[in-house]
Formats: structure tokens, sequence, C-alpha cells
């Protein structure tokens, strides 16, 4: 039996429990459990939680917090100084950056619709925004404007991947700069959370920035259809959601415990997509 957990600042049940059901459908006994903590904590109880399972799917809030933990990162790691999942391999814990393999793959599907001349527009700077601006720039995107409530957050974003991601060029962009921006933005991605207290949302809603036959691109799984997709649709714009992009990072993550390929991606694609729209959130 396969003793899973996720921890996060929030925990996604809906999606783990189907992810459970699925692997268990697929002939791999496993229990999945949720653990809701703060930073603290996280750092604090982290080794004795690795002890009592077999696999971590890191959630919200904690992929960057993560990183210090543990001495020696995969490549795609180390790049985007993020993970989402904690696989034991040889005995040996790693961190891992599934979400980076998972969006490319819902990416590949999307190419003919992208105009990489044009310029990205990433709302948020946590672990999301860094697995979408790697994810975009090695598709061949290069320019990348970057707004969040927390300006030196963005600030160092910007700085660490400049690091890394050579030859792209990025720009801090203020909430009340959302405006006036010009309309040279082929892809918009949103990887802040949906509520009524997220201010940044409002600003988008204008759509001043897109660039007409856009693509816009939502990390956030409930509600499936967001008022942003929504609105990206009324200007003609192609959408990819959120739980596609988990579905294909969470097919990823199968992949490395499982240890096999025989998982069917679409069909869980497919459920994931039902099983969220039925929340009726």
């Amino acid at each position: 039996m396969f003793k899973w957990v996720e921890i996060g600042l929030q925990n996604n049940k809906p999606r783990y429990q189907l992810l459970s059901e699925f692997l268990a459908a697929n002939n791999f006994a496993n229990q999945v459990e949720f653990i809701q903590t703060t930073e603290d904590e996280f750092q604090k109880k982290l080794p004795e939680w690795l002890t009592q399972y077999d696999g971590v799917r890191i959630g919200r809030g904690l992929g960057e917090v993560v990183i210090p933990m543990f001495e020696n990162h995969p490549v795609m790691v180390d790049k985007i100084r993020a993970a989402d999942a904690i696989v034991k391999m040889d005995g040996k814990w790693w961190l891992k950056a599934d979400a980076v393999d998972g969006f490319s793959r819902v990416l590949a599907n999307v190419g003919e619709r992208f105009d990489r001349e044009s310029s990205v527009l990433v709302v948020g700077a946590g672990a999301a925004a860094r697995v979408a601006i790697t994810g975009l720039f090695m598709l061949g995107f290069k320019n990348f404007s970057i707004s969040t409530l927390d300006q030196e957050k963005a600030k160092i974003l910007v700085e660490k991947l400049s690091r890394t991601h050579l030859g792209a060029a990025f720009r801090v962009v203020p909430k009340e700069g959302l405006i006036l921006l010009p309309g040279i933005h082929g892809v918009l991605v949103n990887t802040t959370p949906m509520g009524e207290d997220n201010p940044m949302l409002a600003e988008l809603y204008y759509f001043n920035f897109f660039k007409v036959g856009g693509v816009a691109i939502e990390f956030s799984i409930l509600p499936v259809e967001t008022p942003l997709l929504v609105g990206a649709k009324e200007v003609g714009a192609s959408c990819v959601y959120g739980y596609q992009i988990s579905a294909q990072t969470d097919m990823i993550w199968c992949e490395q415990i499982t240890g096999r390929k025989l998982l069917n991606s679409e069909s869980y694609e497919q459920k994931l997509g039902e099983h969220l729209r039925a929340q009726n959130i």
C-alpha cells in the first residue's frame, strides 16, 4: 500500500482524492491523506512526516519554502527554485518540479495558437509563476511582464530567473499599471487564487493588454470556468484550464511513483475536469 500525502497552506482534496481513486483503478493500491500547515510547522515537521509516507505532494504556498531544506536538487528544481513533489528514489528523497513538464505537455497542444514574438503577462510571483515563465520560455517566449501585489517578491523573482533564463527580458508591473499596458501581450497567465479578496483580478477583465487571438492560461482549478477565462473567450482568446495543467502534472508524478506509463492521461484529464465541474464552486 503506497501511502502519500498533500502538505500545503491549503489542501486540494477534490483533486487528490480523485487521483487516489484513479491510481486504485489502475491497480496501484494507495492511500492519500492531507495536512494543512504553516510555513514554520512545515519546516519543523517535514523530516518527521517523511518517515510516515511513501510520497509527498507539496501544496499551495510551500513550493519555494521547501527548496533550502534539501541539499541536492534536480536541474529543473534548481532552475525554477520551486518544487511540487518529494519522491523517494533508491531510498533517498528528491524534490521534483513536475508541473513544468506537465505544463509543457499542455502547451504542446496549443502551440499553433501562440505568437512567440508577443509578450507574456504573468499575474503572481510564486511557484506557479516560475513554472509558467519557465514553460513559456522553453517554448520560445522571451518577453515577460510580471504583476503582483508584492512588488519586492516580484523583483526577487526577476532577479533569480534572470540568472537561469538567459536571453529573457522581464519587467515588473504594479497593479495600477495593468490598465495602462499596451495590447502587445499574446499570452495571459493567472497564477493567483480565485476569490473575492483578490484585488488583482478586477484589473485583468478589461483585457486592454491583450492581442487579438491571444491565449489565456489559468492555473486555478476551482471554479473550472473562472471569470477570467469566461472574459477571455468573449474577446476571442483560446483558453488553457487549470485542471488540464494539474492533470498532466499528476500523470507525470504517477509515472514516477509507479515506475510505469500505463495510465491514460487523457482519461484522467477528462475525469478531473468533470469532477471539478461537479463541485459547483
